[in-house]
């Protein structure tokens, strides 16, 4: 009877596991497979571990790498540091081996790309960002040394296209903000400015909270582009 209860109590655990693993979603591809770890709405959210092809143990935020964790390559290279939205950005050591030799890279990374071991001046923060998909925001160079315009584009996009949800609500600590066709420019505001995007989609016959928050700190002419598929 014992043994009985045993058996049972463990098919029923192997079928949670696998149930999680099932209904809980990691998005990126070389790390999909099994995951282990916090979930929220269908997606991987908090502290987990998932292996695929690559093995990830750390933070994770609406399915994607987010905050500290240890990421190990199949040929055994390690990163081990910060992520966002996927991507090494922040302080990390890489231990990596090159002909055969090991060697530790310390420093700093954004957007997946080695920047070096000061912490590189950021002209952006993205404070938060939730419901999203995706998001790009860039600082765009001036045509020439004499162009001096300073604002802020922001464009919600839906199937590639630009998009105008109906619940629309954009905050900012300073400017004056205008619609332009489907976009939206934020011009005459003082640095540092914050900035908070906030509407609805809909998903699957519900609607779906996004909310984006940013702080730009220094003047240029900066795009804000919010993907929602």
């Amino acid at each position: 009877m014992k043994n009985l209860l045993i058996c049972t109590f463990l098919f029923i655990a192997t079928l949670q596991s696998n149930a999680q693993a099932d209904s809980c979603k990691v998005l990126l591809d070389k790390i999909s497979g099994i995951y282990t770890g916090d979930c929220k709405n269908g997606l991987a959210n908090g502290k987990g571990k998932s292996v695929g092809e690559d093995t990830y143990t750390g933070s994770f935020k609406d399915g994607l790498p987010d905050g500290k964790g240890k990421y190990t390559y199949k040929n055994g290279d390690v990163f081990i540091g910060n992520w966002l939205r996927g991507k090494k950005d922040g302080q990390g050591k890489f231990e990596i081996s090159i002909n055969g030799k090991k060697n530790t890279i310390n420093g700093y990374w954004k957007e997946n790309e080695y920047v070096g071991l000061s912490e590189p001046v950021v002209s952006f923060k993205v404070t938060s960002s939730t419901g999203i998909f995706d998001y790009k925001v860039q600082k765009i160079k001036p045509v020439n040394e004499f162009d001096t315009d300073n604002k802020i584009t922001i464009s919600i996009k839906s199937a590639f296209t630009d998009f105008l949800p109906f619940d629309l609500k954009i905050e900012k600590s300073s400017g004056e903000i205008a619609q332009v066709g489907k976009k939206f420019v934020l011009t005459n505001y003082f640095c540092p400015v914050h900035c908070e995007i906030s509407y609805t989609v809909l998903v699957a016959s519900t609607r779906k909270q996004c909310r984006f928050s940013i702080d730009i700190v220094e003047k240029g002419n900066f795009t804000i582009n919010l993907n929602n598929d």
